[in-house]
């Protein structure tokens, strides 16, 4: 309509026609390209509130996981220091003993990584995340992820791998035939040879390593911690800048 009628005055030569009708079409091709824009910034706002809430919950979680697996490492250190002393002193704490035993050849779980966050690098979108020490942090809490557990899952844990098969022949472990009906009834101690313990120098070298890995690995998760709660404490203040 727009087009026959600015032909229309081309012809005429009704230049005041042609100049409205050319206005008209321009300004109505600015409110379209100003609607557009304003659409898809509503839409790009609405995708980085979304994005910021799933990475607040993946980092809650680990936070969570993180404080639990340190308490879980300050027990080990306390259960190992007690064995060592055991041997020194050649007396036993007989009430902790069974547990200790039955506890120490193990270690903690590390965080894992945001699925949100790999998801964004993976679909391109980082952009949505606009404060540059933000998205600092968050690729270099994946990257130490990552590395610890590649680490993880190859000599780090040697000398506890070492303990549990040393540890092993001072075990009677309980066998009743019933299956466990949690995890902590698995590889419970029924009794305990005190003499392989107190004799046998393996056990004391395999326990005094397997400290210094824990005492590691306890610091190694108290600076994830640190790390997560710097990324919840900056997603936080994204948050209320994009709201």
């Amino acid at each position: 309509m727009i087009l026959r009628r600015l032909t229309t005055a081309l012809r005429k030569q009704d230049w005041f026609t042609v100049v409205i009708e050319t206005l008209i079409v321009v300004f109505g091709v600015f409110i379209a390209l100003q609607v557009n824009n304003w659409n898809a910034g509503r839409l790009e706002r609405v995708d980085t509130q979304n994005v910021l809430e799933r990475l607040e919950r993946d980092f809650e979680l680990q936070l969570s996981l993180t404080n639990r697996s340190i308490g879980q490492q300050v027990l080990l250190l306390e259960a190992t220091s007690r064995l060592i002393t055991s041997i020194h002193t050649g007396e036993f704490d007989e009430q902790t003993l069974f547990e200790d035993v039955a506890f120490v050849d193990t270690i903690s779980t590390l965080p894992g990584p945001s699925a949100a966050f790999q998801e964004l690098v993976a679909t391109g979108r980082l952009h949505l995340i606009r404060n540059e020490d933000l998205r600092d942090k968050l690729y270099e809490y994946d990257s130490s992820i990552m590395f610890g557990r590649e680490i993880f899952g190859g000599s780090f844990t040697a000398p506890v791998d070492e303990l549990a098969r040393v540890l092993f022949r001072a075990k009677k472990l309980v066998a009743s035939g019933i299956p466990s009906e949690t995890f902590s009834q698995v590889g419970a101690v029924e009794s305990v040879d005190r003499a392989v313990i107190l004799e046998d120098p393996e056990v004391l070298a395999a326990l005094q390593n397997a400290y210094l890995i824990q005492d590691n690995y306890h610091l190694i998760l108290v600076r994830c911690r640190n790390q997560i709660e710097a990324i919840l404490e900056l997603l936080r203040q994204e948050r209320e800048r994009a709201s």
